[in-house]
């Protein structure tokens, strides 16, 4: 099946269904399970760099520097990592639209016009993909603002 300008293929496996609600809450689970480390990395990342001063080179603090800098990359590292595998779940059935999008831009399209043209796509065939890609996106960002206020409170828990 293909859509009225015959550029998206359609298949019968495609059904309505909410994979937040179904397929996705094991990698919804583990994303917020996952949480928990980032909170300890970035809090330790933010307790190193209350005592660091970076506008001048002190070899005396060199270790504090070097625990910071590896705290702030391995938080990085574990929310992409931990983004990635929740994503992932619906990647899977996003395959298509990004086909579409990527055909929208050889055609000429600029970016932000492909993109609202897949997500209109994606909403007249699967509504309920397209909520869960922007309810994913919604909890990413929960989930990274979680994190950030965490480790700030206990920062600011720590220095009192």
């Amino acid at each position: 099946m293909h859509d009225s300008a015959g550029t998206l293929p359609l298949s019968p496996l495609h059904t309505s269904t909410v994979l937040i609600l179904k397929e996705g809450q094991r990698p919804l689970l583990e994303f917020l399970r996952n949480l928990t480390p980032q909170v300890l990395l970035a809090t330790t990342a933010l307790l190193l760099w209350v005592r660091l001063d970076f506008r001048r080179i002190d070899l005396s603090n060199l270790p504090s520097t070097v625990a910071f800098f590896f705290c702030v990359g391995l938080f990085c590292l574990a929310f992409l990592a931990n983004l990635n595998q929740f994503v992932d779940a619906l990647l899977d059935n996003l395959g298509v639209y990004a086909r579409f999008a990527r055909r929208e831009r050889m055609r000429g399209l600029d970016p932000r016009n492909a993109v609202f043209r897949t997500f209109r796509a994606m909403f007249r065939h699967r509504p309920t993909l397209l909520l869960d890609f922007l309810g994913t996106v919604i909890v990413a960002n929960i989930g990274l603002l979680t994190v950030t206020v965490s480790a700030l409170n206990a920062v600011r828990a720590a220095l009192r």
